[in-house]
């Protein structure tokens, strides 16, 4: 299964791309959460929840970068700060956590009017899955991308964050 969102967004591509890969830009859009890398084929994605922690590697690496045109890296397991979240006992927990590790790909590309289309693909889910229904905000506590890409595009556009809500001008779908 894989979920898709595309949005536009009134920025560059190497603004986009700064915003995806700049630690200081995702804490801003990403609810507190910093990532770092140096978004070379096979290095890893580390993660940090709040500022005075430190980063964490949670096994997620780069699978592909063209800056600033595509970007993919493979996606974290379910953590216990998610049955923390959602509110499921160490068994669901346990359970969920024995989900395929998945991946996330971001293509980038420039229109003529000045903004950039930017469509996610994250797939490699299984039918049933918890970390999809939590990826495409299904799951209750989760705004998923949508509510990602909604930050980040009133981020680049406004300079602010906004609701996880997406809006009518942007699409996802999911795929069995």
């Amino acid at each position: 299964m894989k979920f898709t969102y595309t949005t536009h967004i009134a920025t560059t591509p190497e603004q986009l791309w700064a915003a995806l890969t700049e630690p200081d830009f995702t804490r801003r859009y990403w609810f507190g959460v910093a990532m770092q890398s140096d978004w070379r084929v096979g290095s890893p994605v580390k993660w940090q929840n709040m500022p005075e922690e430190e980063f964490q590697d949670l096994g997620q690496v780069v699978l592909a970068a063209d800056p600033p045109r595509l970007l993919s890296y493979s996606w974290h397991l379910l953590q216990p700060a998610h049955a923390m979240l959602f509110g499921w006992t160490a068994e669901e927990l346990a359970k969920y956590v024995q989900e395929p590790r998945t991946h996330v790909t971001f293509d980038l590309e420039p229109e003529s009017d000045g903004k950039v289309h930017l469509v996610v693909t994250h797939d490699g889910f299984e039918p049933g899955s918890v970390m999809y229904q939590a990826i495409s905000g299904q799951l209750e506590g989760s705004g998923g991308w949508p509510g990602l890409m909604n930050n980040l595009k009133a981020l680049l556009e406004t300079g602010e964050v906004l609701a996880t809500v997406p809006s009518a001008a942007h699409t996802a779908h999911g795929d069995a």
